[in-house]
């Protein structure tokens, strides 16, 4: 039986991640890039080279880019996010 130990295998594409990768002793760790709710799904960006690779026929379709296209598809403009004042 093949042991299914590493959690990463659950972690996601998405152009607007909640993660990032970070090597530590020779092991790539994610580390939260902002406060993630429970039971959100825990996304990093794979790189240009990735999403080359296995999107450029159909796309991105991660969560952020598939909430743009809706939002072209419909003629909704996308919501504006506040700025934070220094």
């Amino acid at each position: 039986m093949a042991r299914r130990a590493k959690i990463s295998r659950y972690v996601n594409h998405s152009c607007r991640p909640n993660a990032e990768p970070v090597l530590r002793r020779g092991r790539i760790v994610l580390i939260a890039a902002r406060a993630i709710s429970e039971g959100e799904e825990i996304t990093f960006d794979y790189g240009e080279d990735y999403v080359e690779l296995f999107f450029k026929d159909r796309g991105c379709r991660c969560a952020a880019c598939a909430g743009k296209a809706e939002r072209r598809k419909t003629g909704r403009a996308a919501p504006q996010r506040r700025r934070r004042s220094p």
